[in-house]
């Protein structure tokens, strides 16, 4: 028998950790627990860094008894029966660009679906200023002040502009009953984004690509940046994607088998319905040395196929050592139509957005994505 030691179970307390290897030495399965140097007398919380360990010969044997122990006495964490809240406000952030309005129409959709409240944001640049004292009183050279007005009034023109156009394509679609609000906010945009979110009741923010500048993300560094730092999900808009009825139709989902999957999943399924939508939840394996990868993905869908009944769900595992080109080839092969993943996955974020690993089919194709906030 093989002496190499593999994990077959973490956990995010010691306690838990001691109770399974005695399940497991009881079935004469010899098992070690690496803690990474936590003392169970000082720390009994370890946020999913207690691991247990088996020898390689033992794993499969070890794991059909941690999967009985778990269906008999429940999971080591136990998702929340209750759904995530509703979505009633949609944060839209605009610069006036035709990708913006491309993104704008795709939250007027989704206002319409989830009866929300739609509000655009344009945050205009306002420079930080040294007024002159005199007096306890300020004044501002008035080729500033005419420099701020002029800035205002600029943004003031182009929000009536993008109104005027949104309304119309509403028109045409038949969705002028939505509730439409607009704000303008001197600041640096994702900074402002950011605030809003941190400090009203924003459900999801929907932003397009900004093409103005290319060289470093394609889907714009501003959208990057908010997409890994908002804490509610954010619906990115490339500049080729088009609304379609099917928008929701095939959505692929990445996984890694952490607690942040069920959140996500439950927020996931809460925008998708009550839309007929397929969705495929996907484990990308980048190694040969993963002895219970399929063992993870089968315990992983029976945790969540048919909850709820109505929404299909398919569980695929895709071998292969690139990350991106795994995505790229099931994209193709199942015709996805939004690609859904948490920021715990900061590193496969960086390669999508960034033209010099994402290749062709995310400049090229109108794959949306939707990333949901970690708190891992």
């Amino acid at each position: 028998m093989s002496d190499k030691l593999v994990t077959v179970a973490r956990f995010s307390y010691l306690h838990r950790a001691y109770l399974m290897k005695g399940w497991l030495d009881s079935s004469g399965i010899e098992s070690c627990i690496l803690n990474q140097g936590l003392r169970y007398a000082i720390r009994s919380e370890a946020q999913n860094r207690v691991e247990l360990q088996v020898r390689e010969g033992d794993v499969e044997k070890a794991l059909e008894i941690i999967d009985q122990v778990n269906k008999k006495y429940g999971p080591e964490f136990q998702e929340p029966d209750d759904m995530v809240a509703a979505i009633r406000r949609i944060l839209v952030p605009i610069d006036f660009s035709p990708f913006a309005l491309n993104a704008a129409r795709y939250a007027v959709h989704l206002a319409k679906q989830k009866q929300a409240e739609l509000v655009l944001v344009h945050a205009f640049f306002n420079p930080i200023v040294s007024p002159w004292g005199y007096d306890n009183t300020y004044i501002y050279p008035s080729s500033v002040t005419d420099a701020l007005n002029e800035i205002e009034e600029h943004a003031t023109r182009g929000m009536t502009k993008f109104v005027s156009d949104l309304r119309q394509y509403m028109e045409g679609k038949d969705l002028l009953d939505i509730t439409l609000t607009t704000r303008l906010v001197g600041g640096i945009a994702e900074e402002t984004i950011l605030e809003l979110v941190e400090n009203e009741n924003f459900d999801i923010i929907v932003l397009g690509a900004k093409g103005k500048s290319r060289s470093d993300y394609w889907y714009g560094s501003v959208t990057a940046k908010i997409m890994q730092k908002a804490k509610i999900p954010v619906l990115a808009i490339p500049e080729n994607s088009i609304y379609k009825e099917e928008m929701f139709k095939r959505v692929m989902y990445t996984t890694n088998f952490d607690k942040s999957d069920g959140p996500a999943i439950r927020m996931l399924l809460n925008i998708v319905r009550p839309l007929d939508v397929h969705i495929y939840v996907v484990h990308i394996d980048t190694t040969d040395e993963n002895p219970f990868a399929k063992y993870d993905l089968t315990h992983f869908k029976e945790k969540y196929a048919g909850i709820p009944e109505d929404v299909s769900m398919d569980f695929d595992l895709i071998k292969n050592d690139n990350q991106v080109k795994g995505i790229e080839q099931y994209i193709k092969e199942k015709e996805i139509d939004i690609i859904s993943l948490t920021t715990h996955k900061r590193n496969l974020i960086t390669s999508i957005l960034r033209p010099s690993v994402a290749r062709e089919l995310f400049f090229q194709t109108s794959i949306p994505l939707l990333v949901f906030h970690s708190k891992d």
